[in-house]
């Protein structure tokens, strides 16, 4: 492979992967519920993706590939580890799979949701929001910016809130029926 075909791999990978990461950390932590444990698999489950993503067909779900490399990664500390106190079987194990795919699922399908309902909320909210999530402000550093006292952003964030998930809510409800 030619360095420009490695760096356009690298861009590829890392595009892929950045937006969806989380997604794969909460999949490999609803497998180990050991933070240290999770943190670990994530780091090997992401080396191993790095060495083998040019098994990747582009174009296809790369969050499926990821999460069966996760897997195989998750399956391997297990084997490890079976001195452990608290063993599962197997069966137990894919029940915990399958139930972290679908949670994975649902959780992608309300932030796509929850992206819908900010885009709909006026500028004002939605630089509030931004300053809060975005630039991890609290409150008070809040209320500096914008020269309203603490109380009343919380009291706008909390309103803010309310919205979204009254938007969210109609919204599945919606798809749902369709």
């Amino acid at each position: 492979m030619t360095i420009s075909g490695d760096n356009k791999d690298t861009e590829l990978f890392v595009n892929l992967l950045v937006p969806n990461q989380r997604r794969i950390q909460a999949f490999i932590l609803m497998l180990v519920p050991n933070i240290n444990d999770a943190e670990d698999i994530y780091q090997e489950a992401l080396s191993e993706m790095w060495k083998k993503f040019d098994t990747f067909q582009a174009g296809t779900d790369f969050v499926a590939w990821a999460m069966t490399v996760a897997k195989y990664k998750v399956l391997t500390f297990r084997r490890k580890s079976q001195n452990s106190k608290m063993q599962f079987n197997s069966k137990i194990y894919e029940i915990l799979e399958s139930a972290a795919s679908s949670k994975i699922s649902s959780l992608q399908e309300h932030l796509d949701v929850l992206k819908k309902c900010v885009r709909k909320l006026p500028e004002k909210e939605m630089f509030l929001l931004k300053l809060r999530y975005e630039n991890d402000m609290t409150f008070q550093k809040i209320s500096l910016r914008t020269g309203k006292t603490p109380p009343s952003i919380h009291r706008v964030m909390s309103t803010i809130h309310s919205k979204l998930a009254l938007c969210i809510r109609r919204t599945l409800r919606l798809e749902e029926i369709a």
